[in-house]
């Protein structure tokens, strides 16, 4: 039993969240330097809830479907620890914060040619060059059947960002390029950022994020039936990089506001994993300057402080 006095998960307090955080979208900017995400409505908001032992509470435009972005770092990551194991993925990224932009290359150069973490951008681009090379030009498929396994169906990817992200990403190459230079990375640089793109254009709504979340949240198990679907240690490791990378600069403010692991994406949603208890997801396309959602932001810490996150103590 939870040791606690906290407000329940309901219908209502979700709706009373929704109605004092959806307004915060003025304050930020629609992401606008993939162009195709700025196609977004910054009025969009939705909230979703799932609780590790199945029961789900959602609020505002829950059939709104959007891209992960790099929210799909968290599968990427947990896929490739899952069949690579963790001293393989390790040996190419490290596991510690970066006061950079998730984008950055200044630290490659000055730093080490090893990516800080893998939710950076370059650790995402060397966890799929490591999935490439297992799984050639079935990678995507690989990764999407692994997330579907969580969500309850196979996802799919929007071609229209994806084709957005190639026409644009000038950074990511000159991230993986680099690393190439170096030796971090070996072989075919464009399929690897090839399936990069796909995975960040991954699409789907808060529930499927919550899902996610509550996967990491339970150890492991997936709340449609309380199953094994991941080693408990992938999920330690998954959830410990969440609380100190998920945000990037901006995970020390997640830390203090929110309290739980959590990981963001500039397609503007946050997904939380509140260990023990539930995935939340949240979605709203505007950003601070540190490229996470402004109103989600508001809602998730919102959230915490009526359901009580940082106390997880059992009775």
């Amino acid at each position: 039993m939870i040791l606690t006095k906290r407000k329940v998960l309901c219908q209502e307090l979700l709706d009373e969240i929704r109605a004092q955080a959806a307004p915060a979208y003025k304050h930020g900017k629609v992401a606008d330097y993939i162009p195709e995400l700025s196609r977004m409505s910054p009025e969009y908001f939705s909230l979703s809830c799932q609780c590790i032992h199945g029961e789900a509470v959602e609020t505002g435009d829950t059939s709104r479907r959007f891209t992960m972005q790099s929210i799909s770092k968290v599968l990427s990551l947990s896929f490739a620890l899952e069949r690579l194991g963790a001293r393989v993925v390790f040996k190419y990224m490290g596991t510690e914060p970066s006061a950079d932009s998730f984008n950055s290359l200044m630290r490659l150069e000055i730093a080490s040619p090893k990516p800080s973490n893998p939710f950076m951008n370059a650790g995402a681009i060397a966890i799929c060059a490591l999935l490439y090379k297992e799984y050639g030009d079935s990678a995507f498929d690989e990764l999407a059947s692994y997330a579907g396994g969580i969500i309850g169906a196979v996802p799919t990817y929007d071609e229209r960002v994806c084709e957005s992200e190639k026409a644009t990403a000038d950074r990511n190459r000159s991230l993986a390029y680099f690393m190439k230079s170096v030796g971090t990375l070996r072989g075919d640089v464009s399929c690897f950022l090839d399936l990069y793109f796909k995975q960040c254009s991954i699409t789907c709504t808060t529930l499927e994020l919550a899902k996610i979340g509550a996967l990491f949240a339970s150890g492991g198990r997936l709340a449609s039936n309380g199953e094994r679907y991941i080693k408990e240690k992938t999920a330690h490791t998954v959830l410990g990089l969440m609380t100190t990378c998920g945000l990037y600069n901006g995970s020390g403010e997640f830390a203090v506001r929110v309290g739980v692991p959590g990981k963001s994406g500039v397609g503007g949603g946050i997904l939380a994993a509140v260990p023990g208890r539930m995935g939340a997801a949240v979605f709203s396309p505007p950003l601070d300057s540190k490229g996470n959602s402004v109103a989600g932001m508001n809602a998730l810490e919102a959230l915490s402080d009526e359901l009580d996150f940082r106390n997880t103590r059992d009775e």
